[in-house]
C-alpha cells in the first residue's frame, strides 16, 4: 500500500523535461569474444565523446545511459537540434572511417544512430518516456539492419523520427540534403510508424 501510494505520488508531482534523444547502437558486436567487445565499446566511447566535441557540443551538459554494446544520450533543449545532424553525424562518421581502416574486417566498428526529441522523466534508476521508448524502437527498426546489408561499405546508419525530420532535416541546415533520406516503416514492439533512414556514404535514392 505504501509503496502505491508512494508511486502514486510521484507520478502526480514530478514534471516531464524536454530533450533531444540520441541513440547509439553497434552492429553485430554479440558476434565478438568479450575482449573484443571491451576493445570495441571503448573505442566506440571515445569516438562518440569526440564527435560531440567536434560539434561544440560539451559532454559535461549531457546524459548518458549505457545500454551494452550502445548509449543514449539525452541532449539539453539548450543545443540545437540541427547540431545532431550536422556536425555531429559526419564528426562520428569520419571517425568510424579512421578506426576501421586500421582494423581488419571482422573487427570493423558500424553502428546505428537514432535520433528524435520529447519529453522525458527522471526515475530513481534513470530516464524513461514515451519518446525514449520510440527513440530505441527506430533504432531496432528491421530497415536499419535492411540497409546495413546492403550497403557493407557504410560505417553508419542514422534514423531520424518525423519530428527531427520535419523540423531539421526537409529545411536542408548547413550540409543537410533532405534528398539523402529516405522514408520508411517502422514496427516494432508497440510502435508503428514512418521514419527517415540516412546511409553514410551511400546514395539511398529519392525520398518518397
Amino acid at each position: 500500500m505504501a509503496v502505491r501510494l508512494a508511486l502514486s505520488r510521484v507520478s502526480r508531482v514530478q514534471a516531464p523535461e524536454y530533450r533531444s534523444i540520441v541513440a547509439i547502437d553497434m552492429v553485430g558486436s554479440g558476434q565478438w569474444d568479450d575482449c573484443a567487445q571491451l576493445r570495441a565499446r571503448t573505442v566506440l566511447d571515445a569516438m562518440v565523446r569526440s564527435a560531440f566535441r567536434a560539434a561544440g557540443i560539451s559532454w559535461r551538459k549531457l546524459v548518458v545511459e549505457d545500454r551494452g554494446d550502445g548509449m543514449i544520450v539525452l541532449v539539453p533543449p539548450s543545443t540545437s537540434k540541427v547540431d545532431l545532424i550536422d556536425p555531429l553525424i559526419p564528426s562520428l562518421v569520419a571517425r568510424l572511417r579512421q578506426h576501421n581502416a586500421m582494423v581488419g574486417a571482422e573487427h570493423r566498428i558500424r553502428v546505428r544512430v537514432a535520433v528524435h526529441a520529447g519529453e522525458v522523466l527522471r526515475s530513481p534508476s534513470g530516464w524513461v518516456g514515451t519518446d525514449i521508448n520510440l527513440t530505441c524502437r527506430l533504432l531496432n527498426g528491421v530497415p536499419l539492419y535492411r540497409e546495413l546489408m546492403r550497403s557493407p561499405q557504410s560505417d553508419l546508419v542514422l534514423v531520424v523520427s518525423e519530428v527531427i525530420r520535419n523540423g531539421v532535416v526537409r529545411h536542408g541546415y548547413r550540409r543537410i540534403d533532405p534528398a539523402e533520406y529516405r522514408c520508411v516503416h517502422i514496427v516494432s514492439k508497440e510502435v508503428d510508424t514512418s521514419a527517415w533512414i540516412y546511409v553514410a556514404g551511400v546514395d539511398v535514392g529519392p525520398a518518397t
